[in-house]
């Protein structure tokens, strides 16, 4: 979902590329770096030892590094986006709103009668919804584009790396004699 009129750039085209795709692309481009690849193999070849496919260890790595260096400071949107809400409430206002937050993000909020009715939903400067306030009183994440390629894309990482891990390790038991096997030498 996108939002215009706050300077954002054109939505997809009918077969072309959107500047969000682009945008996400050189972003994850950015972020898969030579070294977090081979942290990704590495942690692929450890598993498949253990005979874990995508350990918790894996998990959580990807999800700090996504964290980190792909997604957007929600933690930080989200302050911005409870500060506007509680003052708006305390002032009485009311109506929908929309707004610039740091960082070159934009809100727009719906505020009732009652702050239990409150709603706000925060866009990146590209446009992308990356996450909204509810009515309930709940904070819900939108993922990105840049976080879903990058997801895919470290997810083919560790599958092949996992893969040639596991035929390496196949390969070498098929080389070796079972250990229960006696061995006989007839030379003569």
């Amino acid at each position: 979902m996108q939002i215009g009129g706050l300077g954002t750039n054109s939505t997809a085209t009918l077969g072309g590329t959107s500047q969000i795709q682009k945008s996400a692309k050189k972003t994850v481009e950015n972020a898969m770096t030579d070294r977090f690849v081979e942290q990704i193999k590495e942690m692929a070849r450890k598993d498949a030892q253990t005979g874990v496919y995508m350990s918790n260890k894996f998990a959580q790595m990807r999800q700090a590094y996504k964290t980190r260096y792909v997604s957007p400071n929600r933690s930080g949107l989200q302050g911005q986006v409870m500060s506007f809400m509680q003052r708006a409430a305390m002032g009485g206002n009311r109506g929908n709103f929309l707004m610039r937050l740091l960082g070159g993000y934009s809100m727009k909020a719906s505020l009732g009668i009652h702050s239990q009715y409150n709603t706000a939903e925060v866009f990146a400067p590209n446009g992308e919804l990356v996450g909204a306030y509810t009515c309930g009183g709940q904070w819900v994440k939108f993922p990105t584009e840049a976080e879903s390629q990058f997801l895919g894309d470290t997810n083919l990482v560790y599958l092949e790396a996992y893969r040639a891990a596991r035929a390496e390790m196949k390969s070498a038991a098929q080389g070796q004699a079972p250990a229960d096997t006696a061995t006989v030498d007839i030379r003569a």
